[in-house]
């Protein structure tokens, strides 16, 4: 039995009354959130107005079952074929014009990271993944032709030595060294280095992140320049030639936030510019010999360039650039839920602005592009994602265009230490 005062009573009324007020408002809150619906901030009939180039889906194929996505996807040096990896660790390749299965085949047996024709011969395709190790498959004999482990030595497993989980990985453009990524491994995240021609690691960079690494890329010309990023917005830019780590960083750019994605573009003859995605879909441009972005953009101001109304359902998906010279060229996405709205944006380098470029028309359901290729030539797309599907996009008018079917598919000098 208890017994309460007046003034204890109405002190403790209040303060249930208050709860209820409270938990009102979040109810509210939440219903409004809940309301709100992803769309454009202009009439349907100014969308071609602002996004004056429309593409259309011209050949499509399913290459995944229900719950099955499409993680990567990659081109050959001729455009003749794509491979596409899946999130059950298989790997298809498809004809590029038509999309016709080539093969399937299972590289790994945990989550594949990465995966990439050879710029050489283009029957070659490497793969990555989280089991520690990169490999070179011969696409016409799905035989596995060069093998590299990521195999050290630790006294805790039984068999005495652990493989380092691979998150990317990078040829150079002369395919003489292979560098990949790994997660945090005992406090170091690892850059580990190999002559191609051999199977024994030449080397590794452990002290320029302190943090997953998510990404390594190659400078497209120079065999000797590498990019790297990590969940701890750091990119590091590196010429490899030097012999050791500290000789070899040669820029370093603080993101802050973690990068998803790094793209080398081409400014005055020159691929001195990186462009980073983040994992909270923020967009910067840089010089790569400068500590802060020349260009950044946020969600929220992506949004409004894209005439959607809601920030938190913007994704990029790729950073591409048309011609030397051009601006670049980002493919964003809205809807996470399959509200069917991809378009593209100029960064205008010049102004600093993002502008409304193009927009994408299809009849089918579409869900969040995991990734895409851009191919200059046709001014040409290819999306992968979410619903298994794989599918080409060429502008409205193209000579080349035709109706879409959709198939069911059942120099190197020193090593880097």
């Amino acid at each position: 039995k208890f017994v309460f005062s007046i003034d204890e009573f109405q002190h403790v009324l209040k303060l249930f009354c208050h709860d209820i007020s409270i938990l009102r408002l979040d109810l509210r809150v939440a219903m409004e959130f809940e309301s709100q619906v992803d769309e454009d901030t202009c009439s349907l009939d100014k969308i071609p107005e602002y996004f004056s180039t429309k593409y259309k889906s011209v050949t499509s194929a399913k290459v995944a079952e229900e719950g099955t996505y499409c993680i990567h996807l990659a081109n050959d040096a001729k455009w003749d074929n794509l491979s596409v990896s899946l999130s059950d660790n298989s790997v298809i390749l498809l004809k590029r014009e038509t999309l016709q299965n080539v093969t399937t085949f299972k590289p790994h047996q945990q989550p594949i990271t990465g995966i990439r024709f050879s710029p050489i011969d283009s029957n070659l395709l490497w793969t990555s993944s989280l089991d520690g190790t990169v490999k070179l498959w011969d696409i016409r004999s799905e035989k596995c032709e060069k093998l590299f482990e990521t195999i050290s030595e630790d006294n805790s497993q039984s068999d005495g030595a652990c493989a380092k989980p691979l998150t990317s990985f990078d040829v150079s453009i002369n395919e003489r060294i292979l560098c990949a990524g790994t997660e945090l491994v005992k406090s170091y995240s690892f850059l580990l280095f190999w002559d191609i021609r051999c199977t024994k690691p030449l080397g590794g960079y452990t002290e320029s992140h302190d943090d997953d690494i998510t990404q390594v890329k190659f400078h497209p010309t120079q065999a000797d320049t590498l990019a790297t990023a990590s969940t701890d917005g750091l990119i590091n830019v590196f010429d490899i030639s030097q012999n050791n780590e500290d000789n070899a960083l040669t820029y370093c750019m603080n993101n802050h936030v973690t990068i998803d994605k790094l793209t080398w573009l081409r400014t005055n003859g020159k691929y001195e510019r990186l462009s980073s995605i983040t994992d909270v879909y923020s967009l910067q441009y840089w010089d790569i010999k400068d500590a802060s972005p020349l260009h950044s953009f946020t969600r929220e101001r992506i949004a409004s360039a894209m005439k959607r109304k809601l920030p938190e359902e913007i994704y990029l998906v790729s950073v591409d650039m048309l011609y030397e010279g051009d601006d670049p060229i980002i493919l964003v996405g809205s809807g996470l839920d399959n509200t069917n709205c991809l378009r593209t944006l100029k960064l205008n380098l010049s102004k600093g602005k993002l502008q409304p470029e193009g927009h994408f028309s299809c009849k089918q359901k579409q869900c969040m592009s995991r990734s895409s290729l851009y191919e200059a030539r046709q001014d040409s797309y290819i999306t992968a994602g979410e619903c298994g599907i794989v599918r080409v996009w060429k502008p409205e008018g193209n000579s080349m265009m035709t109706k879409e079917p959709v198939t069911k598919h059942n120099k190197y000098r020193k090593k880097p230490y």
